[in-house]
């Protein structure tokens, strides 16, 4: 693959979405939203598909040294993700129904692997002129090898390893390490990759179109635009660091809707864990008459419920809840003294108690 600048762009907004990643993770001492599902799936991504790692050149030409890095650094960094999730900062709100969709995602994609291969071997041959010459070649070709086909498993696979994720952040009410900073960088990465597609199709030194590379790099893209219009046009939520979505703002999302909006019985089972409940498990309402906004871009309204259920919790253990404005001698019975009490033994209980009432009385 050449290199251009649309490459370079692309492959700079990749390395920068995982660093944001890793440190949003340290800054914050959580993976508190980040789908240890999506991750896991991308160490298998870039194993697969960087296996050349081990017997590529690395010296010959500045490329060479530009992939090894970029290789090394993806399969590491996804590795060391993992390893904080599981670790260092061990907490996953996932559930073992969102493990299935995860399988269900890598499974697909290594039963299509193969036929896919096969079907894109070998592309239409091409004619062009460099420098006087003329060059042709076949526009792609590929191989019905065993690490052709795990390349292939590969884009199939990256391309639907973010809805674990997704679908995570939809069912995630609390703030998450994930922004709109690694979002953004996340959406370049495939933004730029597009327009390196188009400048190699027209290239006049390099022709080159690879439809594995395009159709299952636009269906990412498409995943991370559809999420992206979620999440700028939410209403409750301003872009800051930590923003949320939940099912209903999911829910104006179409592609997104379309592949996991189905799946509604994970977001009563996953997103039972994140809603403001008392012990006692009553809901609290997340609503409220205005939006107000917190530093982590959650909505601090959405916890005036908890606050309201700390104070009445507060109130039934404090004394002072239960008096009132009398004073607590008015009403009482008089007090019967040692000398009257034997006195009022010899009396007659009715005489006893007319007694007491006139006490009362006075």
């Amino acid at each position: 693959m050449s290199m251009n600048v649309f490459r370079v762009v692309g492959d700079l907004s990749h390395v920068a979405s995982k660093v944001i990643l890793l440190w949003s993770i340290h800054w914050n001492r959580s993976a508190e939203g980040v789908s240890l599902i999506t991750q896991t799936l991308y160490i298998a991504v870039f194993s697969t598909r960087y296996l050349d790692l081990f017997w590529s050149p690395i010296f010959g030409a500045f490329i060479y040294f530009w992939n090894f890095c970029l290789k090394l650094f993806y399969i590491s960094s996804s590795a060391y993700i993992v390893f904080l999730m599981m670790s260092v900062f061990a907490r996953t709100r996932e559930k073992e129904k969102a493990w299935k969709f995860g399988i269900y995602c890598f499974a697909g994609a290594a039963i299509l692997a193969m036929p896919v291969t096969a079907m894109f071997m070998h592309g239409p041959q091409v004619h062009y002129t460099v420098d006087g010459k003329d060059k042709h070649h076949p526009l792609y070709e590929h191989s019905f090898a065993f690490f052709e086909i795990l390349w292939t498993f590969s884009e199939i696979l990256e391309s639907v390893a973010v809805l674990p994720q997704l679908l995570l952040l939809r069912q995630t009410t609390v703030p998450t390490v994930i922004d709109s900073y690694y979002l953004a960088c996340l959406g370049s990465y495939r933004g730029f990759y597009i327009l390196n597609w188009i400048y190699r199709v027209f290239s006049k030194t390099d022709r080159h179109f690879d439809p594995i590379s395009v159709i299952f790099g636009c269906i990412q893209t498409l995943l991370y635009v559809d999420f992206a219009w979620v999440y700028l046009t939410r209403q409750r939520v301003k872009l800051r660091g930590g923003g949320i979505v939940d099912s209903e703002d999911m829910s104006r999302g179409w592609l997104v809707q379309k592949l996991v909006g189905r799946h509604s019985d994970l977001d009563d089972e996953e997103a039972s864990p994140a809603l403001h409940t008392n012990d006692r498990g009553n809901d609290r309402s997340r609503g409220g008459a205005g939006h107000k906004w917190g530093v982590r871009g959650i909505s601090v309204s959405a916890d005036e419920g908890v606050h309201e259920g700390d104070e009445d919790a507060r109130a039934l253990t404090d004394p002072t809840a239960f008096e009132d404005d009398l004073s607590d001698d008015e009403g009482a019975p008089p007090t019967v003294f040692p000398e009257r009490r034997e006195s009022l033994g010899k009396k007659t209980v009715q005489e006893g108690a007319d007694e007491w009432a006139e006490e009362a009385d006075k």
